[in-house]
C-alpha cells in the first residue's frame, strides 16, 4: 500500500483512514481493482453549468438541463431565483472557510445533472443531491423573495437532504463531509444547539474517517486517485478544521475537530489559476478582480492554527482555579506568545490580500471577512484580562495594554462593517460576522463601563463608546433581515445594555446626587454658624445633581440610551444565542451589586468597578441566553467570593 494509513474500502468504494494502532484493519483484504470514482460523462471535461444571471446569455446555460432534479417539489421556484440564490451564496458565504469551490461545484453539477434520469449519476467529489438541497436551506436566506427565505421554505431543503443521508452513508465522499457542516449552520443559525452540534460532529468525524487531512500524493502516483481528488481531500480537510474552530469560538467550546498542521498534512494548496477567475458583483461598482480565494483560504487556515491556541487559553481560565503569582505569570505569557503570533501573521500576509487605506475600498468579501477574522482573535484572546493593568513583557521594556488591544481590535471591527455595508449591505455577511459584530459590542460595553470608574465621569468617553455601542445593535439589526441569529444576538447585547450598564450609570448619577447635596448641606450649616446667615426655609430643595462645565450630564446620557427592544421582540428564552452571558460569574451582575464608593477616589472606584469581576467574566457561553432570574443566581452576588476569585489573575 503507497501510503499505510489510508485503506481502499471495497464496500464503500473510498479511502478510509486507519491510525498506527490499528494494523489488522490497515493490512486487511486487498482493496477491489476497480477504483475509478469518477467516471467522464461529458466528452470535455471543463463543461459546467452555467448560472443563468442577469448578464448571460441564456442560450450559453444549457437551457435544457435538468437543474431541479434533486430538489423538494414543495417548493415553488424557477431557475433564474436558484441560480442567483447560488451566485450570491458563492459570492458571499461559501467563500468564508472556502466551504464550496464554485467552480468545480459547478462542473461537478453539471456532469450530474447531465445524465438521463434513468441513468445512475456519477460519484463527485463536489457535487451530489444531498449537498445541493442542503447549500439552499442557507442559500435562500439572500433570495429577496420572502417565500423562499421563510423558515418553512427552508425546512424543505433540509428535510430533502437528510433523506438522502442514508444512501450516501453507503458511498461517502467529500461531498458528504461539506453538506453536513451546511446542515449543521442550518441549525445553528435557527438556534437549535443539539442538532447544529449533533451534524457538525458527523461532518468532523466523517473527514476524520475518510483520511482527509492525510497526504494522498502516494496514491496520485500510484494511480489510485486523481490530483483532483488529492487537492479535494485537501481543501476539505481544512475547511472542516477552519469551520470547528470558527464554532469553538462561537459556542466558547472547545475544539473537536480534526488536527491541525502535522508532518504528513500539508496547509491548504493555493490554486493561482483559480484564483484569477474574476470576482464580480455589479451592485457594488467596483471593477472585476481576481478572487484569490484560495490564498485566502490558506491564510485564514494559518490564522485559525493560531486561533486553535487562542481557544485552550481562554477556556482554561476556570474560576475555581487557584492561581498563584508564577501561575499567572505563565498564563500572561503564553498571551504574549499568542499575540505576537497574531502579529506575524498580519505582517507577512501577501500584499494583494492585505488590507489598507488605499484599497479597503473595493475590498472583495472574502478579503474582508479574513481581516475581521483576524480582529475577531485579538478580542477573544485579550478580553478576559480586560481589567488587568498592563504588564511588561518580559526582557523587554514593552508592556501589554490589554485595553487598548481590546479596543483597537473592536473599532477596526467596525472600521470593516462600515465599508461592507456600504459596499454590498449587511444582507449579505456570512454567519460568522453575527458573532464577531456581538464580541466588538461587549469591549464598547467595558469601555463605557470604565468611563465610570474614575471621580469625574469621562463624559467624552462614554458617548463614544455608547455610540459605539448603538452602531453595533444598528449593524446587528441589519444583519438579522438574513439570520435570524442576528435578531437573538441583537437582542441579548441590547439585554446587557438596558439590564447591566443602565444600573451601573444610575448609581453614579446617584453617587453624583449625594455628592452635591453634601455640599450644599455643608454649605447651609457653615453659613448657619454665622449670627447673620439667616435660617434655611424647611421648604429648601437639595441642590441639583452637579455636573462640570461644558460636559452633558449624566440624566442626559441616560435618556439618550438605546432603548429596550428585546421585550416586544420574538424573544424565546430557550432559543440559542452565542454570547458569554452565562459565565459562572457575570460580570455587569457584579458591577451592579458591588458596594458602592463612598468616597470620589479614583482607585476605590476602580476597583469597585473591577476588582471583583473573575477573568473569566467574558469568556464565550456554552449555553442558552438565561432567564432573568438566572442572572441573580450563583456566586454573583457573593461580593467577596468574586474579589477572591478575580485576586487570582490581577496585580
Amino acid at each position: 500500500m503507497p501510503t499505510q494509513a489510508l485503506k481502499l474500502d471495497d464496500r464503500l468504494g473510498n479511502l478510509i483512514h486507519y491510525g498506527g494502532t490499528s494494523s489488522p484493519f490497515r493490512f486487511g483484504t486487498k482493496p477491489a481493482s476497480e477504483v475509478s470514482r469518477i467516471p467522464e460523462v461529458v466528452e470535455n471535461p471543463d463543461v459546467s453549468y452555467v448560472l443563468q444571471l442577469d448578464d448571460v446569455d441564456i442560450s450559453q446555460t444549457h437551457p435544457d438541463i435538468d437543474w431541479s432534479r434533486h430538489l423538494p417539489p414543495e417548493v415553488t421556484l424557477d431557475r433564474r431565483q436558484h441560480d442567483k440564490m447560488l451566485d450570491l451564496s458563492f459570492k458571499f458565504l461559501t467563500m468564508w472557510t472556502f466551504r464550496v469551490a464554485p467552480a468545480l461545484f459547478l462542473r461537478d453539477m453539471y456532469r450530474a445533472l447531465s445524465v438521463p434520469r434513468s441513468e445512475k449519476p456519477p460519484r463527485t467529489s463536489y457535487y451530489s443531491a444531498l449537498l445541493h438541497n442542503a447549500i439552499l436551506s442557507l442559500s435562500a436566506l439572500f433570495s429577496d423573495d420572502p417565500y423562499l427565505r421563510d423558515r418553512k421554505t427552508r425546512q424543505y431543503f433540509a428535510t430533502k437532504a437528510k433523506g438522502l443521508l442514508e444512501a450516501e452513508c453507503w458511498k461517502p465522499d467529500i461531498s458528504l463531509v461539506l453538506a453536513l457542516a451546511f446542515i449543521g449552520t442550518y441549525h445553528a443559525d435557527l438556534g437549535e444547539r443539539i442538532q447544529a452540534e449533533l451534524f457538525c460532529g458527523k461532518s468532523t468525524r466523517l473527514s476524520v474517517t475518510l483520511g482527509l487531512g492525510v497526504d494522498a500524493t502516494p496514491w496520485v502516483r500510484a494511480g489510485l486517485i486523481s490530483e483532483d481528488q488529492r487537492i479535494a481531500r485537501n481543501w476539505a480537510h481544512w475547511n472542516v478544521f477552519s469551520l470547528d474552530v470558527c464554532w469553538a469560538l462561537y459556542f466558547g467550546r472547545d475544539f473537536c475537530g480534526p488536527p491541525g498542521p502535522r508532518r504528513n498534512i500539508p496547509m491548504p494548496f493555493v490554486d493561482a489559476e483559480m484564483d484569477q477567475i474574476p470576482w464580480h458583483y455589479p451592485p457594488a461598482n467596483i471593477a472585476p478582480q481576481p478572487n484569490y480565494t484560495t490564498l485566502i483560504f490558506f491564510q485564514s487556515s494559518a490564522l485559525f492554527v493560531i486561533a486553535r491556541d487562542i481557544i485552550d487559553v481562554v477556556n482554561g481560565l476556570t474560576p475555581s482555579a487557584r492561581l498563584d503569582t508564577a501561575q499567572v505569570d505563565a498564563i500572561q505569557n503564553h498571551v504574549t506568545k499568542i499575540d505576537l503570533e497574531l502579529n506575524n501573521w498580519k505582517s507577512q500576509l501577501p500584499p494583494e490580500i492585505d488590507i489598507t487605506l488605499a484599497n479597503r475600498a473595493k475590498s472583495a468579501p472574502q478579503r474582508l471577512m479574513m481581516h475581521l477574522g483576524y480582529w475577531w482573535c485579538f478580542i477573544v484572546l485579550h478580553r478576559p484580562f480586560f481589567s488587568r493593568r498592563a504588564q511588561p513583557i518580559q526582557h523587554s521594556d514593552r508592556e501589554v495594554d490589554h485595553v487598548k488591544l481590546c479596543t483597537r481590535a473592536a473599532e477596526n471591527i467596525l472600521e470593516l462593517t462600515e465599508t461592507w455595508q456600504s459596499l454590498y449591505t449587511l444582507r449579505l455577511v456570512p454567519i460568522t460576522m453575527v458573532q464577531v459584530l456581538f464580541n466588538a459590542g461587549t469591549i464598547f460595553l467595558l469601555r463605557a463601563l470604565q468611563a465610570t470608574t474614575s471621580p469625574r465621569i469621562a463624559h467624552g468617553a462614554l458617548n463614544t463608546a455608547l455610540a459605539q455601542v448603538e452602531t453595533c445593535l444598528k449593524y446587528l439589526q441589519e444583519v438579522a433581515e438574513t439570520w435570524p441569529s442576528g435578531a437573538r444576538t441583537r437582542d441579548t447585547l441590547q439585554a446587557i445594555v438596558n439590564d447591566r450598564l443602565r444600573p451601573v450609570l444610575a448609581r453614579r448619577l446617584a453617587q453624583k446626587g449625594e455628592q452635591a447635596s453634601s455640599s450644599a448641606a455643608a454649605t447651609r450649616s457653615s453659613s448657619s454658624s454665622s449670627p447673620s446667615s439667616p435660617s434655611p426655609s424647611l421648604s429648601e430643595k437639595p441642590a441639583p445633581p452637579l455636573t462640570y462645565a461644558g460636559e452633558p450630564s449624566l440624566e442626559s446620557i441616560l435618556s439618550t440610551m438605546p432603548a429596550p427592544t428585546y421585550a416586544s421582540s420574538s424573544w424565546n428564552p430557550q432559543q440559542l444565542v452565542p454570547s458569554w452571558t452565562q459565565s459562572p460569574i457575570d460580570f455587569f451582575a457584579q458591577t451592579q451589586n458591588a458596594p458602592a464608593a463612598t468616597a470620589f477616589d479614583a482607585q476605590s472606584l476602580y476597583d469597585s468597578a473591577f476588582a471583583d469581576v473573575d477573568m473569566t467574566a467574558l469568556l464565550p457561553s456554552i449555553d442558552f441566553f438565561p432567564a432573568q432570574e438566572l442572572w441573580e443566581q450563583g456566586i454573583m452576588g457573593d461580593d467577596r467570593a468574586a474579589r477572591m476569585l478575580f485576586s487570582q489573575g490581577s496585580s
